[in-house]
């Protein structure tokens, strides 16, 4: 298939998905590039406005500028839950590594669990960095995205979530790899709706003629600017996009994160 006949396959199951399941065809849209392409198809392919076709956001108060006046911009639904991020940090835990280490972490030395790790190098990766936390007094937890975003998102029925697998975690194991579903099945979280890769995400926006965002020159990925989560060279990329276009905000997290950053070698 060409690049057009995969954004006909995506509108096809965009369309069917709302013909069999009208009162769930709901976009959980972030800002990000995946969620804007779908409400972009949405709202000037297909033509439909928010109330025939709603796309719903869960306003975290701790994104980036240039996410937050894209989000503002579009016809959407915001919906507030009134969490913020640092009480989230003070209750469950920092996010930090990734989710899957800050799982185990608030699973092992929170709830006391005895979980055998059969991965020798993870098992030592692991055991090192509950050391450091543990010698830091930190607690971990996994447990923000949900307090801020999922939670309410599912409360709202927002059951479109995404294109790509590649952008791992839930969305490329399980069910949630059976993109190729049959639309009548109400209990089927499109996730993702199809599998594209990033090159074929570059050329469906260009197709489009979907202006992209100066943070994606700089990062691959975004989401919340006090997030622990990702890999070094992802935490000093937007560590650096924040010096040149966020500078407050930058030195907050330098300082916020310093010991954490120190640990992982991650220069600032």
């Amino acid at each position: 298939m060409n690049i057009y006949q995969k954004i006909d396959l995506i509108c096809e199951r965009l369309e069917g998905f709302r013909l069999y399941n009208p009162s769930l065809s709901k976009l959980s849209y972030s800002g990000g590039r995946d969620s804007h392409l779908l409400l972009f198809i949405i709202r000037n392919i297909l033509k439909y406005n928010n109330e025939q076709y709603p796309a719903i956001y869960a306003k975290t108060h701790n994104e980036f500028e240039e996410i937050r006046h894209r989000i503002e911009e579009q016809d959407i639904t915001i919906v507030d839950n009134h969490r913020r991020v640092f009480e989230i940090f003070r209750a469950e835990g920092l996010p930090l590594f990734g989710k899957q280490f800050s799982k185990y972490f608030n699973d092992v030395h929170v709830k006391h669990w005895n979980i055998q790790l059969t991965n020798e190098r993870i098992k030592e990766d692991f055991e090192n960095r509950c050391e450091w936390a543990i010698s830091c007094g930190l607690c971990l937890s996994e447990k923000c995205c949900a307090l801020l975003k999922e939670d309410i998102l599912k409360k709202h029925k927002s059951r479109i979530v995404g294109i790509r697998r590649e952008e791992g975690g839930r969305r490329s194991t399980g069910r949630s790899a059976e993109y190729d579903f049959c639309v009548k099945n109400s209990k089927v979280l499109f996730k993702p709706i199809f599998d594209i890769t990033r090159s074929e995400l570059g050329e469906m926006e260009k197709a489009l003629k979907i202006d992209p965002l100066n943070i994606y020159n700089y990062l691959d990925r975004t989401g919340c600017v006090m997030c622990g989560f990702g890999t070094k060279k992802q935490i000093a990329e937007k560590i650096n996009y924040l010096r040149w276009y966020e500078p407050s905000r930058a030195k907050f997290y330098i300082e916020y994160f310093k010991e954490y950053l120190k640990y992982r070698k991650i220069k600032f």
